[in-house]
């Protein structure tokens, strides 16, 4: 989410100026209690029901490569042929390396990747390096699309799928102000913007 929060930063402590921030920007699940964590910001679908949450927006996803990647390997003309190509994936969330994609069987199109890492942020640098195809939601592969770093595959076959974006924190928790004006900026902020209402 750093692609999304830290452009904001600065506007929030403007708003805000005797609110101290700490921003653990790690693409990792953790235990906010355990951490000692406010507040967290969840990609994708919610599992654990003892969070309360706060709907942020929508991001997209994409398929994307970067130009030297797909002179040396070629463009794949359709899911098939993704099968040949390698593919960029998380380590840690899995249910991230499904992809919105359907195969000729019915299938969803789910990857075991060629290389996996944690972090979005490295996957985006890995697909710069022309390493191979990554999926991520549209709001943090921004700058590498506007200077064509990174660049479409497939968009044609892409389906309409969008990740669910939302500040969380525990249900138990009673929500302090600087947390509670924070959330509340975000989510004046980020649609529109980065995401999608």
């Amino acid at each position: 989410m750093q692609f999304v929060i830290v452009p904001v930063i600065g506007e929030f402590r403007a708003r805000y100026p005797g609110i101290t921030l700490e921003l653990d920007t790690h693409d990792r699940f953790i235990d906010l209690l355990e951490q000692r964590v406010d507040l967290a910001i969840r990609i994708g679908q919610l599992e654990d029901s003892s969070l309360h949450a706060r709907l942020l927006g929508h991001s997209p996803l994409r398929l994307l490569a970067s130009p030297l990647y797909l002179e040396r390997n070629g463009l794949p003309q359709n899911i098939e042929d993704l099968q040949k190509h390698s593919l960029l994936g998380f380590s840690q969330l899995d249910h991230l390396n499904q992809w919105p994609l359907t195969l000729a069987d019915g299938k969803r199109f789910h990857i075991t990747p060629a290389l996996a890492a944690s972090s979005g942020s490295t996957l985006i640098e890995l697909a710069i390096a022309g390493e191979g195809i990554v999926c991520l939601a549209d709001f943090m592969t921004i700058s590498p699309r506007q200077n064509g770093a990174l660049v479409d595959v497939l968009p044609d076959h892409i389906e309409l799928q969008t990740q669910a974006v939302n500040a969380v924190y525990y249900r138990q928790t009673t929500l302090s102000q600087r947390t509670r004006l924070f959330m509340e900026f975000l989510a004046e902020r980020l649609p529109g913007k980065y995401l999608q209402g």
